[in-house]
């Protein structure tokens, strides 16, 4: 009896081996040109080299092309990438994929047999730590048809990326407050209103000749309905607000600025649908009942925190992000190193 289960479960073994060997050599058998890659993957490839070969970082002290990123086809039997700067790692699961000489990075496809290659999730969340192929604190993301050839949407392969990598690698220890399951009363929503009549300004100066005098007015007019907001508004929904507008903006500047590198076009109030969208047009929605509350902390937060980097950086506000970089869990918003630049 023993002898039957000991020979068992050698079978078994074996047969493990002989699966795992069989996906390994397939890996390492299957041609891993560039040129032959899936019509997907070498578009994803094609993002990645344009921002590879960008000039300079997206954020200050921080450069997301030396990070090591796994870019995993979302589709079935799809394949993962390892992408990276080492041009020599040496895995029985991984083959080095012939890129032309001007890519500016290395890239590895992963066995399909790898358990790494199977992530839950769409990409890295705080807390999770990955390594693959030797390599520590990786970043993954996902990636399927509507990341190459869906318009207006965030969650483009590049910008997507620089996004999410963001909060994972330069907002651990932020305070995570958010807006979403909260809402304003009809006082409270006019005072957002106010705002978001001034946003509308700023934006549409940004969108024009980016006059640097009107735009310091107009932040300075910000300062100025955001100091009767804080007063006439719940204080816990207000830091919810400015709080959640802080991350997601931020990463949402970065969405930006990447989607101008890979010459993908995106940008503020940006909808899968429409890129028409105006501030001063989004509570006289929310009171017409054509949308609801929500959309303030699922969505409206990230582009009037994108918005107000953008200003931040048209009226030459400096070292503003080396202070969000310090910044940990101190109570710093948009509202304070706006005031500061404009002297207020």
């Amino acid at each position: 009896m023993k002898r039957s289960k000991t020979s068992k479960l050698l079978k078994i073994f074996l047969g493990l081996i002989l699966i795992i060997g069989i996906f390994v050599i397939a890996n390492k058998v299957k041609s891993a040109s560039y040129e032959k890659l899936a019509d997907l993957d070498k578009a994803i490839f094609d993002q990645y080299k344009d921002f590879a070969k960008s000039d300079g970082d997206i954020w200050q002290d921080y450069n997301l092309k030396d990070k090591d990123i796994v870019a995993i086809n979302g589709n079935f039997f799809g394949d993962a990438y390892l992408f990276t700067k080492d041009s020599n790692i040496k895995s029985i699961f991984a083959k080095k994929v012939d890129l032309p000489e001007d890519y500016g990075f290395s890239a590895y496809r992963i066995a399909k047999i790898h358990p790494k290659r199977y992530i839950s999730g769409n990409f890295n969340t705080h807390g999770k730590k990955y390594s693959i192929l030797g390599k520590e604190n990786i970043f993954f993301v996902k990636y399927n048809d509507d990341s190459v050839n869906k318009a207006f949407t965030s969650n483009h392969f590049l910008p997507f990326l620089a996004h999410e990598a963001f909060h994972y690698y330069m907002q651990d220890g932020w305070t995570n407050d958010t807006f979403r399951g909260l809402s304003y009363n009809e006082d409270e929503l006019a005072l957002l209103d106010m705002e978001y009549q001034v946003l509308d300004k700023i934006d549409q100066e940004l969108k024009g000749s980016s006059d640097k005098e009107k735009l310091i007015s107009y932040a300075k007019e910000y300062i100025d309905v955001m100091d009767q907001r804080f007063e006439s508004t719940d204080a816990e929904k207000i830091k919810a607000e400015i709080n959640e507008e802080l991350v997601e903006g931020t990463a949402q500047y970065l969405t930006i600025k990447a989607s101008q590198i890979v010459n993908y076009d995106y940008g503020i109030l940006y909808f899968d649908n429409t890129k028409d969208v105006r501030f001063k047009d989004i509570v006289p929605t929310i009171k017409s009942g054509q949308v609801d509350q929500s959309i303030i902390g699922d969505r409206i937060v990230y582009d009037s925190g994108a918005l107000l980097c953008e200003l931040l950086d048209s009226i030459s506000t400096e070292n503003w992000q080396e202070v969000l970089n310090n910044k940990k869990d101190e109570d710093i918003y948009f509202y304070q190193l706006i005031k500061s630049a404009v002297d207020r």
